[in-house]
């Protein structure tokens, strides 16, 4: 299956100038969303006890990497990605001696490989049609 996408188009006019320019980008278009139910019945081949043991299996991995993360550290999945955090200086906080009360959490993120991505990107790109994808 192919990965939807489609194309949004912006204009920029410079007001000293009086020029246009176009510019164009494109979003990824979710199918579905798989949360971890679903996931766990996937792998588990219809098995009630192996999806439970899959659920199991997720929130502990999930609980895991989160109190690594809590720890100061960044995890790794072997072959797949990278999960580390983002932080910024709170708002009003850029003048002052930058504490740690001055810190925050921005995000936690996740780098693919580049493994990763070449796998993903193999399932190739089809223009979203809301005509065709309702």
């Amino acid at each position: 299956m192919a990965i939807r996408y489609s194309i949004h188009t912006y204009t920029l006019k410079n007001g000293a100038t009086g020029d246009v320019k176009k510019s164009n980008w494109v979003s990824a278009k979710s199918k579905n969303n798989y949360r971890t139910e679903d996931l766990a019945e996937e792998l588990s081949g219809g098995s009630p006890a192996k999806k439970g043991e899959m659920l199991s299996a997720f929130t502990r991995i999930a609980a895991c990497i989160e109190a690594k993360l809590k720890d100061g550290h960044s995890v790794t999945i072997d072959g797949y990605g990278t999960f580390q955090l983002t932080v910024q200086i709170k708002d009003g906080q850029e003048d002052s001696n930058f504490r740690a009360e001055s810190v925050e959490l921005k995000n936690v993120v996740f780098n693919a490989t580049r493994q990763a991505k070449k796998r993903i990107d193999a399932a190739g790109f089809e223009r979203y049609n809301e005509d065709v994808h309702p």
